[in-house]
């Protein structure tokens, strides 16, 4: 039986993993900064948008609870935005679960 590795495209085979960007504390201390704007994970230098900071502050009294896990709701104003299907929609906590689940479908 073939390994994984050997089942993946040549091109793929040696691939470099990604490598996130180093958090703002070690860049001070590593550098000797006083300010970082940060950039290479993705980050937003104006911080959080007003709207999101908004939208925690009104459900912080849930933060007990689990969220719902299959994001109805979202993938229901997606749908109509996006004008498809909810069924079409997947919702992961970022692209490497969205990976990883669509990975284990097919396992």
């Amino acid at each position: 039986m073939k390994s994984l590795y050997e089942l993946a495209r040549r091109a793929h085979q040696n691939i470099k993993p990604y490598v996130p960007g180093k958090p703002e504390e070690q860049l001070y201390r590593e550098l000797g900064l006083t300010k970082v704007v940060k950039l290479a994970s993705n980050e937003n230098p104006l911080g959080a948008s007003p709207k999101a900071i908004r939208a925690l502050r009104q459900s912080a009294h849930k933060i007990n609870r689990y969220p719902e896990g299959s994001a109805y709701y979202l993938k229901q104003r997606l749908a109509k935005e996006l004008n498809v299907q909810m069924e079409t929609l997947i919702i992961g906590n970022g692209s490497s679960e969205v990976i990883s689940l669509t990975l284990q479908s097919f396992a």
